[in-house]
Protein backbone atom coordinates (compact mmCIF):
# COMPACT_ATOMS: atom_id res chain seq x y z
CA UNK A 1 0.00 0.00 0.00
CA UNK A 2 2.79 2.39 0.76
CA UNK A 3 4.29 1.87 -2.71
CA UNK A 4 0.98 2.75 -4.37
CA UNK A 5 0.69 5.81 -2.12
CA UNK A 6 -2.53 4.74 -0.46
CA UNK A 7 -2.97 6.85 2.63
CA UNK A 8 -2.66 4.70 5.71
CA UNK A 9 -4.72 5.99 8.59
CA UNK A 10 -6.54 4.63 11.61
CA UNK A 11 -9.48 3.57 9.46
CA UNK A 12 -7.35 1.68 6.94
CA UNK A 13 -5.41 -0.14 9.64
CA UNK A 14 -8.56 -0.92 11.61
CA UNK A 15 -10.22 -2.34 8.49
CA UNK A 16 -7.19 -4.57 7.87
CA UNK A 17 -7.09 -5.68 11.51
CA UNK A 18 -10.80 -6.47 11.35
CA UNK A 19 -10.32 -8.45 8.15
CA UNK A 20 -7.50 -10.52 9.61
CA UNK A 21 -9.57 -11.15 12.74
CA UNK A 22 -12.56 -12.32 10.68
CA UNK A 23 -10.46 -14.94 8.89
CA UNK A 24 -8.75 -16.04 12.10
CA UNK A 25 -5.32 -14.63 11.28
CA UNK A 26 -4.80 -13.08 14.68
CA UNK A 27 -0.99 -12.94 14.52
CA UNK A 28 -1.26 -10.82 11.41
CA UNK A 29 -3.86 -8.60 13.07
CA UNK A 30 -1.55 -8.06 16.04
CA UNK A 31 1.36 -7.36 13.68
CA UNK A 32 -0.70 -4.65 11.97
CA UNK A 33 -1.59 -3.13 15.34
CA UNK A 34 2.10 -3.00 16.23
CA UNK A 35 2.97 -1.53 12.83
CA UNK A 36 0.25 1.04 13.23
CA UNK A 37 1.61 2.18 16.59
CA UNK A 38 5.21 2.20 15.33
CA UNK A 39 4.10 4.52 12.49
CA UNK A 40 2.58 6.87 15.09
CA UNK A 41 -0.95 6.17 13.90
CA UNK A 42 -3.08 6.06 17.02
CA UNK A 43 -5.50 3.14 17.25
CA UNK A 44 -8.97 3.99 18.53
CA UNK A 45 -11.28 2.06 20.83
CA UNK A 46 -12.82 0.26 17.86
CA UNK A 47 -9.39 -0.94 16.74
CA UNK A 48 -8.60 -2.38 20.15
CA UNK A 49 -12.07 -3.80 20.74
CA UNK A 50 -11.95 -5.59 17.39
CA UNK A 51 -8.77 -7.38 18.37
CA UNK A 52 -9.83 -8.09 21.97
CA UNK A 53 -13.12 -9.57 20.76
CA UNK A 54 -11.42 -11.77 18.15
CA UNK A 55 -8.87 -13.09 20.66
CA UNK A 56 -11.61 -13.83 23.18
CA UNK A 57 -13.78 -15.62 20.61
CA UNK A 58 -10.80 -17.87 19.87
CA UNK A 59 -10.46 -18.63 23.59
CA UNK A 60 -7.21 -16.66 23.83
CA UNK A 61 -8.25 -14.48 26.73
CA UNK A 62 -4.78 -14.44 28.28
CA UNK A 63 -3.37 -13.00 25.04
CA UNK A 64 -5.59 -9.95 25.42
CA UNK A 65 -3.42 -8.68 28.28
CA UNK A 66 -0.81 -7.22 25.91
CA UNK A 67 -3.50 -5.64 23.76
CA UNK A 68 -5.21 -4.17 26.83
CA UNK A 69 -1.88 -2.85 28.14
CA UNK A 70 -1.26 -1.15 24.79
CA UNK A 71 -4.81 0.22 24.85
CA UNK A 72 -4.28 1.83 28.25
CA UNK A 73 -0.82 3.08 27.23
CA UNK A 74 -2.47 4.82 24.26
CA UNK A 75 -4.80 6.58 26.71
CA UNK A 76 -7.91 4.63 25.74
CA UNK A 77 -10.00 3.28 28.59
CA UNK A 78 -11.73 -0.07 28.20
CA UNK A 79 -15.44 0.45 27.62
CA UNK A 80 -18.54 -1.72 27.90
CA UNK A 81 -17.68 -3.44 24.60
CA UNK A 82 -14.16 -4.28 25.80
CA UNK A 83 -15.40 -5.68 29.09
CA UNK A 84 -18.21 -7.66 27.47
CA UNK A 85 -15.76 -9.29 25.07
CA UNK A 86 -13.51 -10.24 27.99
CA UNK A 87 -16.40 -11.67 29.98
CA UNK A 88 -17.59 -13.63 26.97
CA UNK A 89 -14.07 -14.96 26.44
CA UNK A 90 -13.76 -16.13 30.02
CA UNK A 91 -17.16 -17.83 29.82
CA UNK A 92 -16.10 -19.52 26.59
CA UNK A 93 -13.14 -21.15 28.36
CA UNK A 94 -15.29 -22.04 31.40
CA UNK A 95 -13.72 -19.42 33.67
CA UNK A 96 -17.01 -17.82 34.65
CA UNK A 97 -15.69 -16.64 38.00
CA UNK A 98 -13.08 -14.60 36.11
CA UNK A 99 -15.90 -13.20 33.99
CA UNK A 100 -17.61 -12.10 37.20
CA UNK A 101 -14.36 -10.49 38.38
CA UNK A 102 -14.25 -8.54 35.10
CA UNK A 103 -17.91 -7.58 35.60
CA UNK A 104 -17.12 -6.25 39.09
CA UNK A 105 -14.00 -4.44 37.86
CA UNK A 106 -16.02 -2.80 35.13
CA UNK A 107 -18.59 -1.43 37.55
CA UNK A 108 -15.89 -0.31 40.01
CA UNK A 109 -14.31 1.69 37.20
CA UNK A 110 -17.58 3.43 36.48
CA UNK A 111 -18.51 1.55 33.31
CA UNK A 112 -22.21 0.77 33.47
CA UNK A 113 -23.11 -2.77 32.40
CA UNK A 114 -25.80 -3.14 29.78
CA UNK A 115 -28.20 -6.02 29.15
CA UNK A 116 -25.64 -7.83 27.01
CA UNK A 117 -23.07 -7.79 29.85
CA UNK A 118 -25.56 -9.34 32.22
CA UNK A 119 -26.68 -11.89 29.64
CA UNK A 120 -23.11 -13.05 29.01
CA UNK A 121 -22.35 -13.70 32.68
CA UNK A 122 -25.80 -15.10 33.52
CA UNK A 123 -25.49 -17.51 30.60
CA UNK A 124 -21.99 -18.46 31.77
CA UNK A 125 -23.23 -19.26 35.26
CA UNK A 126 -26.15 -21.27 33.88
CA UNK A 127 -23.85 -23.38 31.71
CA UNK A 128 -21.84 -24.46 34.75
CA UNK A 129 -24.99 -24.94 36.83
CA UNK A 130 -24.33 -22.06 39.24
CA UNK A 131 -27.97 -21.04 39.33
CA UNK A 132 -27.82 -19.03 42.56
CA UNK A 133 -25.19 -16.74 41.06
CA UNK A 134 -27.15 -16.50 37.82
CA UNK A 135 -30.31 -15.55 39.71
CA UNK A 136 -28.43 -12.96 41.79
CA UNK A 137 -27.29 -11.25 38.60
CA UNK A 138 -30.74 -11.57 37.05
CA UNK A 139 -32.29 -9.85 40.08
CA UNK A 140 -29.60 -7.15 40.02
CA UNK A 141 -30.33 -6.57 36.36
CA UNK A 142 -34.04 -6.20 37.07
CA UNK A 143 -33.35 -3.83 39.96
CA UNK A 144 -31.50 -1.62 37.48
CA UNK A 145 -34.61 -1.62 35.27
CA UNK A 146 -32.87 -3.55 32.49
CA UNK A 147 -35.12 -5.85 30.48
CA UNK A 148 -33.68 -9.31 29.75
CA UNK A 149 -33.27 -9.98 26.05
CA UNK A 150 -32.58 -13.72 26.07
Amino acid sequence: MIVKRVSLDVFTYTALIYGFCIVGQLKEAIAFLNEMVSRKINPNDYTFNTLVDALCKEGKVQETKNVLAMMVKQGIKPNVVTYTSLMDGYCLVNEVNNAKVIFNTMTQRGVIPDVHCYNVVINGFCKIKMMDEAMDLFEEMQSRKLIPST
